[in-house]
């Protein structure tokens, strides 16, 4: 009948110039079954079209109107979610939309309407606690929150999550183990992609949360990072026993302890080879344990997780640089396999004049220095130049370590700014401030110690091949600044010089390595992934690769 009178009112929009964008309320005579008032109260909420729209989405999910809105099961609502998303442009409308269903779903009773709550906020220490030490700022959720948070998850019938995870993680499945509170299980799910929950749940850069359609409706996605933390944190690892295959008896050699060669020991481990992983550095971990600051990644989280490999018998030779110690054909000679999973640790220069002056220092080995000890203070005004996770970790770091001002000067704008936006918010919350569109284009120094910083202003112009916008110089716009400390922060490249042209390892024209779909190098028997061919990327990229590159690994050794 509702239907009906919808389709007369269309028609007679047409004919007699009825506003179709009129409530549908003004049309409607009152009803008297109290299931059907439920769906009629739209008509005080949306527009006539807006309510067709609802009524045709609903029957295609295969909800009735006469139905009592109790009856509105999970199923039901991820396909009327889905299908809003398809059917409707505006994300405007479709926000509008979502809110009158909960409004209505609330109103009946039904507990589904909890998915649409906004998205579960995780404590943190006060930005004037935190800046003074290096304790750990996300506190963590409860596992109240956690199993809250995993709640609202729709488990879409075709997760865009998941599609959008380099190691396409489980996500729509490890949330309903959380949901249901069984996060041993949830964990012993995650252990099929890495063993590093915790620190995935910490530092990942969430491509995952930017693809979730809660976005498409108006609503904060699902805190994915954020629960993956809650199955590190929460489960009962001693319980968990991984199952191992037979010992294949053959042997293959990790070059780099990162996220890519750590999640290729662990998946080879797993499939009965006997692995060996070196390192340059004397912590195992790569950038993980030997930057990242302790106030985003404690090294004891890291710490407990590479212990999960050492339990399965993979062995680490630390202080051993392959091209020093060892060489690539070296370990191709003694070991079946080989993958090269080192990372981008090779700082970019600016390549302007008074990078040589005293004072003028790469982040990366800042935070390595400062991590391991060695540097425990820093005065005056610290600059930071750059705008990735890595120049957000120099500001901070900077802060607790006793500069007077610390600032970052960004050539682009906040839109393009590569880092993630939490951390960009905690840097700004604890008083550093973000110079946007401007530039060093000179160092200037006194008896070769840095004292002024030469700019310039920035304009954004077409887009790059990343797609974002070229920064380009604004003439006669130059200004300086007062320094003390310059810190630089624009990237690093894979450091590869221990690939000699006898390895018969190809490169890229960019430096990288080069690999087929498989991760397999232009020689045989060897593989590589993350930094190393990607350039710099990000740790779950990493992680994939290493996972992906142990599966061919294992398919080359068995054909052997």
């Amino acid at each position: 009948m509702k239907l009906l009178f919808s389709y007369i009112l269309n028609s007679l929009a047409g004919i007699y110039g009825i506003d179709s964008n009129y409530r549908l309320a003004n049309y409607l005579p009152p009803r008297r079954s109290p299931i059907l008032a439920q769906i009629s109260k739209l008509g005080n909420l949306l527009t006539l079209q807006e309510y067709d729209l609802v009524s045709s989405i609903l029957k295609e999910a295969g909800f009735k109107l006469d139905q009592d809105l109790k009856m509105m099961d999970d199923r039901i609502l991820e396909a009327f979610v889905r299908l809003l998303v398809e059917r409707e442009q505006s994300r405007d409308k479709r926000k509008k939309i979502v809110y009158a269903l909960r409004q209505l779903l609330e109103e009946s009773g039904n507990p589904i309407a909890s998915k649409f709550n906004p998205r579960t906020p995780m404590s943190a220490l006060p930005p004037q606690v935190r800046k003074t030490g290096f304790q750990e700022v996300r506190r963590g959720y409860t596992l109240d929150e956690g199993i809250r948070e995993a709640q609202r998850c729709l488990t879409c019938k075709n997760p865009r999550c998941v599609e959008a995870c380099p190691i396409h993680f489980g996500i729509p499945a490890a949330f309903r183990l959380i949901a249901q509170g069984k996060i041993d299980a949830a964990y012993k799910l995650s252990l099929s992609y890495y063993p590093c929950l915790g620190t995935t749940g910490r530092i990942c850069v969430r491509f995952c949360e930017n693809a979730c359609i809660m976005n498409e409706i108006g609503m904060e996605p699902l805190a994915i990072r954020y629960s993956h933390r809650v199955i590190a944190d929460y489960a009962d690892k001693s319980s968990i026993q991984l199952a191992l295959k037979p010992s294949t008896g053959k042997r293959v050699a990790i070059v780099g302890s990162g996220p890519a060669g750590l999640n290729a020991a662990y998946h080879l481990a797993l499939n009965g080879y006997s692995v060996t992983v070196y390192d340059a550095a004397d912590k195992i971990g790569g950038m993980l344990r030997l930057s990242i600051p302790e106030f985003r990644l404690p090294s004891h989280i890291v710490e407990d997780e590479v212990s999960i490999l050492k339990k399965l018998g993979v062995r680490f030779e630390l202080g051993k640089k392959v091209g020093r110690d060892i060489t690539i054909s070296d370990l191709a000679r003694e070991y079946d396999a080989v993958f090269i999973g080192v990372g981008a640790n090779k700082p970019k220069k600016m390549g302007i004049p008074g990078e040589n002056l005293q004072g003028v220092i790469q982040a990366l080995p800042f935070l390595y220095k400062v991590k391991n000890g060695e540097v425990k203070k820093i005065s005056g005004k610290v600059w930071v130049i750059g705008g990735g996770d890595v120049a957000m970790d120099a500001a901070r770091t900077s802060l607790r370590l006793g500069a007077s001002q610390v600032k970052i000067m960004y050539r682009r704008s906040r839109e393009e700014m590569p880092a993630d936006p939490e951390q960009v918010d905690d840097t700004e919350e604890e008083g550093v401030e973000i110079v946007f569109l401007a530039t060093p284009i000179e160092f200037i120094g006194e008896d070769g110690v840095v004292k002024k910083m030469k700019c310039i202003r920035m304009k954004l112009g077409e887009p790059g091949p990343d797609g974002r916008r070229r920064p380009e110089p604004i003439p006669g716009s130059e200004f300086i600044e007062e320094v003390d400390y310059v810190i630089l922060a624009i990237g690093q490249d894979p450091e590869l010089d221990f690939i000699k042209p006898e390895d018969g390892i190809e490169l890229t024209k960019w430096g990288t390595i080069k690999v087929d779909e498989n991760m397999a190098t232009t020689r045989l028997g060897v593989f590589a992934g993350g930094d190393a061919v990607r350039g710099p990327a990000t740790a779950i990229e990493a992680f994939a690769d290493g996972k992906k590159a142990a599966e061919s690994i294992h398919k080359y050794l068995q054909s052997k």
